[in-house]
């Protein structure tokens, strides 16, 4: 399988409670700190965190609060409870450029209280009183924003957010970056002949597949219907091949069984890939030219973009 690199991250985990008024507890109605992500990377915007233990903001993967902002530290601040226990600071982790709170940058360590914001490099947070339960409400209005809801897989609109914090690190770092266009073959048939209850189970299944193979090395996304996409961060193009490949077999060999029905969808696959294609920005569209040139040739087969001349 291919080498490759950690994805970048994926939204800061939340506070997860059920909600309901049979459960809700003293314990979740108390009010903590929380971090809202309110300017920076697409990718970041609206994600939040409950701060009940100290959070260390930065932009290494392994901060708390992981931020994809190059011009800030990799642990830049980090925002606790006082020693006093009646509020919050923000403490600066010895950042190359510093903390500002409020457009004032801070030394050590500065009080903070509802509605501040925090800057840190492009990025910007605002820190404010919540509790458990607001954690959960935001949480399910992010899920509904970022996932599609058939597969659980990303919506077209998180999966740009995303692309375009790997496409400028590939540029950076002059690494490769891959994409795949996946369209179901025959999905339309499938619908007339067996009803859409059919068709949309060959939607969720051809999705647990796609993930099955490609999760552990990019981004995936439904890109509405039955079209998917997925970016593969400092992959080639020969590898994210062998991923196409692997698919179809994993395709061929799924039983795509239900209520007695048996269904045989394949797939078609355009792969492109930065820079031996072009720049970031046209990855996508030397992708689809390369999917329809397999459906063209017969469907149920992967095609490489062609190289810029």
């Amino acid at each position: 399988m291919p080498k490759h690199r950690k994805p970048p991250r994926k939204p800061a985990p939340t506070v997860r409670v059920a909600a309901t008024e049979s459960t809700i507890s003293p314990e979740s109605l108390q009010r903590m700190g929380t971090l809202l992500v309110v300017q920076g990377a697409q990718v970041d915007l609206g994600r939040h965190m409950l701060c009940n233990h100290p959070i260390v903001i930065g932009r290494d993967e392994e901060a708390d609060f992981a931020l994809n902002d190059g011009s800030i530290s990799r642990a830049h601040c980090c925002v606790r409870i006082a020693d006093s226990g009646d509020h919050y600071l923000v403490v600066d982790l010895g950042s190359t450029n510093g903390t500002t709170l409020n457009g004032t940058i801070i030394g050590e360590s500065s009080r903070i209280k509802t509605g501040d914001k925090i800057f840190l490099g492009s990025s910007v947070l605002r820190f404010s009183y919540s509790d458990a339960v607001d954690i959960e409400y935001y949480s399910q209005v992010e899920e509904l924003v970022h996932t599609d809801s058939l597969t659980g897989l990303d919506t077209q609109k998180q999966y740009e957010s995303i692309f375009e914090v790997v496409a400028r690190q590939a540029v950076s770092d002059n690494s490769s970056l891959s994409v795949a266009v996946i369209d179901m073959d025959g999905l339309k048939g499938i619908n007339d002949q067996y009803g859409h209850q059919v068709g949309s189970f060959a939607i969720i299944e051809t999705a647990k597949l796609i993930r099955a193979v490609m999760q552990d090395h990019g981004h995936l996304a439904r890109f509405g219907g039955d079209e998917f996409v997925a970016c593969f961060p400092t992959i080639g193009h020969k590898d994210t091949l062998s991923l196409a490949d692997e698919l179809h077999k994993q395709m061929a060999a799924h039983d795509f069984t239900r209520e007695g029905v048996t269904i045989h969808p394949t797939l078609s696959i355009g792969v492109s890939t930065y820079p031996e294609h072009g720049g970031p920005e046209t990855l996508f569209k030397a992708a689809d030219d390369a999917l329809y040139r397999a459906k063209r040739s017969g469907k149920d087969r992967t095609e490489g973009a062609q190289a810029e001349k």
